[in-house]
């Protein structure tokens, strides 16, 4: 089974600026992603789409492909994620072939473990025609999390009860 995973990473944001490169416990955000991927051995090959000059040298320093810089019309915060894999599927299929399955992760979710993907990959192969979407219950008391900035611009976490 082919198996591709896309990392959408684009420039702007909002409210964290260059959130994708913003460091949390001493990494840029973008790579907890990449080597959770990394370590997922039925991840075929791994892909970054995005719009940002650092991202795309942090990802050749990590051995990632980013075949191109994301077009402006993919780059914008009303654009949701279905486009920008639905456009990467079109230059995959048209540049390889068409992959079995295509993983979505984001690099806003820094936490997932391999295991995670692998047992979704496990889903996923079992139901071929079906997406398979992960998600986590917070419970108001103990699994929010607060961001914040250290000393040094590192983002960290922790608990908002704690």
């Amino acid at each position: 089974m082919k198996i591709v995973a896309l990392i959408p990473a684009r420039k702007g944001s909002k409210r964290i600026k260059r959130k994708n490169l913003k460091r949390l416990l001493g990494k840029p955000l973008i790579t907890w992603t990449i080597n959770a991927a990394k370590k997922v051995k039925k991840i075929n090959s791994i892909f970054v789409s995005t719009d940002d000059e650092q991202i795309i040298k942090l990802c050749k320093k990590y051995n990632v492909n980013v075949p191109w810089k994301r077009p402006k019309s993919l780059s914008g915060d009303k654009v949701n994620s279905l486009n920008v894999a639905l456009h990467f599927l079109n230059w995959y299929e048209k540049k390889y072939s068409r992959p079995d399955g295509l993983l979505l992760l984001q690099p806003t979710s820094p936490y997932r473990k391999k295991k995670s993907i692998e047992e979704a990959i496990k889903i996923f192969e079992k139901n071929k025609n079906k997406a398979i979407v992960s998600f986590s219950h917070l419970s108001k008391k103990k699994s929010q999390l607060i961001f914040f900035r250290n000393a040094k611009n590192n983002l960290a976490s922790r608990p908002l009860d704690s």
